[in-house]
């Protein structure tokens, strides 16, 4: 049985072309409303489910258009714990050779499941958004961010506590915070308790694939907000804790703090109902497995795509235009950049530009 870790794909930039790792929605379903989440602004939230035969057939018709197998398949929803085939896919994913992740709120997670997954290796990244279990109002603030009881919340903490009593820790188990003008005071209590457990840090710029609303402006972060997190990081002494470096200067890069999106161009996303994306994020379909003779040909051969492929630092805009950083996160999150209608756009929330200039004011 294959063991590869997944998340060193977070810190190595690609630079072969291909596709190389998929992302599955495996259910519709889930016990989460969390504002900012694309299932939410979508409305697809709900109890649609693919059957087994449906998810095999998906890395089917991958292999039949590159020749070779994913070397990784993320497994989303919804929430992928809720899909009852999960068990069997993994099997079926380990005994070709490709890696599964699973994404999840973890709250449906049973010791005995934890244990399962942990024997065969299986990256999971959890989510919090907070660091303290014992302050009420994190806890409360933990609840409203996953639109869900505080009892909800409380059981995100526990079911931690029943994936690190399996065995896991980084770098097999990574917890997700998805950045929020309401929970960005916490990160530094959130990097302790990771620090704390051994479990990996994902920090997640929230993305918008469809164009910002009132709403999202409410929730979103600006560059500065980012630069101003990374420079309270440092000064709490936790700037290894989030980039697993001691200098952010020779490790920082967007959109995960750390290293490049592995979906920027390497990537397909296959939704319940047969539609393919470029990523999570993205709004745009471009084609679906029912209707096309050749979905992954189309899809991955698409405008959308190629645009993503083709991109250079030459045709690029502000701020990666002029970036050192180019080579490294290519952009950022493109999903982003797309959904304001422009597929050469600079990533503009990066907040590089600004640290850049602080460092050498110094």
């Amino acid at each position: 049985m294959s063991t590869t870790n997944c998340s060193k794909s977070y810190k190595n930039p690609e630079t072969s072309s291909g596709l190389k790792y998929g992302i599955i929605e495996v259910t519709t379903r889930c016990q989460f409303r969390c504002p900012g989440c694309y299932m939410v602004r979508r409305n697809t939230l709900g109890s649609k489910e693919m059957s087994l035969e449906q998810a095999i057939n998906i890395i089917d018709l991958c292999k039949n258009y590159t020749g070779k197998e994913l070397e990784t398949m993320d497994i989303l929803g919804g929430e992928p714990l809720l899909w009852k085939p999960l068990k069997d896919y993994i099997v079926v994913l380990q005994e070709r050779g490709i890696q599964p992740w699973i994404f999840t709120n973890m709250v449906a997670i049973t010791p005995d499941l934890a244990q399962w997954l942990f024997e065969r290796q299986v990256s999971i990244t959890g989510k919090l958004n907070v660091g303290n279990s014992h302050d009420p109002e994190q806890l409360s603030l933990q609840a409203q961010l996953v639109g869900a009881s505080k009892e909800m919340a409380h059981k995100m903490f526990e079911a931690i506590q029943v994936f690190l009593e399996a065995g896991y820790k980084d770098p097999l188990f990574k917890l997700e915070n998805l950045l929020r003008r309401p929970n960005l005071s916490l990160v530094p209590d959130y990097l302790r308790f990771c620090e704390q457990h051994e479990i990996g840090v994902d920090l997640e710029i929230l993305a918008i694939g469809e164009g910002m609303t009132e709403e999202d402006s409410q929730l979103c972060l600006s560059a500065l907000d980012i630069a101003n997190l990374v420079k309270e990081v440092d000064a709490n002494g936790l700037t290894k804790a989030l980039f697993h470096e001691p200098s952010i200067a020779d490790c920082f890069a967007m959109p995960h703090f750390s290293g490049p999106c592995r979906f920027n161009r390497f990537g397909l996303y296959f939704q319940v109902d047969g539609g393919i994306r470029a990523c999570s994020n993205s709004s745009i379909q471009l084609s679906q497995i029912a209707l096309d003779p050749e979905p992954i040909k189309k899809a991955f051969e698409s405008k959308s795509m190629c645009a993503r492929k083709e991109l250079t630092q030459e045709k690029v805009q502000e701020p990666c235009h002029s970036c050192e950083k180019w080579e490294k996160c290519r952009g950022g999150c493109r999903a982003t950049v797309e959904g304001m209608s422009n597929s050469f756009g600079g990533y503009e929330l990066c907040p590089w530009p600004i640290l850049r200039q602080e460092m050498r004011d110094r």
